[in-house]
């Protein structure tokens, strides 16, 4: 694949994103976070967000009293899988805004977190599996850890030691996860557990010995469960992405070569079943915003990918600084 090709389709998709503005920026009103947290990733990973401050502080503006946010702006009451998304996305929006507002947020983040994890090293949300759920704040503090964070420091050590083990100890014999209510085949939340919660370790903390083994193995049932033509969980273009992405960040964190045709086949497909603009959920639907952020987010992260230094794309997860 060539990069030239992927550069340009960057530029015309994120002029695009950038049209659709009054859609995802709370500047425009009230808006569903997980989009929000969508774009803002986006910002993050096309090295725009300085320009974008306003949306940052609106972030700030809508965290609820107890540090975690709602799925939607207007409301109140938090749920952990959105306020991780947000939370991800203000320690490391921060790292370029510099805005003490931020921080604070930041830390009144950390203590919702560090209050709802549950005794068994679990967090839950009536919207996502437990293990998905708990994948999020696990990926906060693993966000948290690499950048020095010193807030209740002991404490986020000792919850993400206890989300992790809760999420390696509940990995099936073949490598995935499953569950029987969110993610029957396994593949979504197989993909997110490595990229979001476990192949972090290797590169910040190497704590617990067990993770390297969990993230090959998971890798390998992604492996095995990419179709002929390159995409996952059938023809699914959100589970396509993060299976894609999720190779990218696990091959070059355990240094191997292994995934390589497999990520080059998920790109391929993705490329050949967008939209004129966009994405769709799957082949032939009509384009949707989130879908539109995961694809800039996948060709960014394949940018960084092809890079000569292995770490650049481990970067783009937060957990380089």
């Amino acid at each position: 694949m060539r990069l030239e090709q992927v550069d340009q389709l960057i530029k015309t998709e994120y002029t695009f994103f950038l049209q659709e503005k009054k859609d995802w920026s709370l500047t425009a009103g009230p808006q569903d976070l997980e989009l929000v947290a969508h774009a803002l990733r986006v910002l993050l990973h096309a090295r725009t967000t300085p320009d974008f401050l306003p949306d940052y502080l609106g972030l700030v503006a809508c965290q609820n009293a107890d540090g975690g946010w709602s799925p939607f702006s207007a409301d109140s009451e938090s749920t952990v899988w959105v306020s991780a998304f947000c939370g991800l996305m203000a320690i490391r929006g921060n790292q370029f805004l510099h805005h003490d507002g931020i921080a604070t947020s930041v830390h009144r983040a950390i203590d919702y977190f560090l209050d709802t994890q549950k005794q068994d090293g679990r967090w839950t949300d009536p919207r996502w599996a437990d293990l998905d759920t708990t994948s999020h704040p696990v990926s906060f503090f693993n966000v948290v850890m690499a950048l020095g964070e010193q807030h209740r420091r002991a404490e986020v050590l000792r919850s993400w030691e206890s989300g992790a083990r809760f999420i390696v100890d509940n990995q099936s014999a073949d490598g995935g996860w499953y569950d029987t209510d969110f993610h029957p085949s396994g593949v979504e939340i197989t993909a997110h557990l490595i990229q979001d919660a476990l192949i972090a370790d290797l590169v910040i903390d190497q704590r617990i010995k067990a993770i390297r083994e969990s993230c090959t193995k998971g890798a390998a049932k992604l492996y095995e469960w990419q179709a002929q033509d390159g995409s996952w969980d059938e023809e699914n273009v959100d589970h396509t992405m993060d299976c894609t992405r999720s190779l990218m960040v696990v091959t070059r964190a355990l240094a191997s070569a292994q995934g390589e045709e497999v990520i080059l086949r998920g790109l391929r497909w993705i490329l050949d079943h967008k939209n004129v603009q966009g994405w769709g959920d799957f082949p032939g639907m009509e384009t949707n915003l989130e879908r539109t952020c995961d694809g800039l987010d996948t060709l960014l992260k394949y940018q960084a990918y092809r890079q000569t230094n292995p770490l650049e794309v481990v970067k783009l997860w937060g957990y380089v600084a």
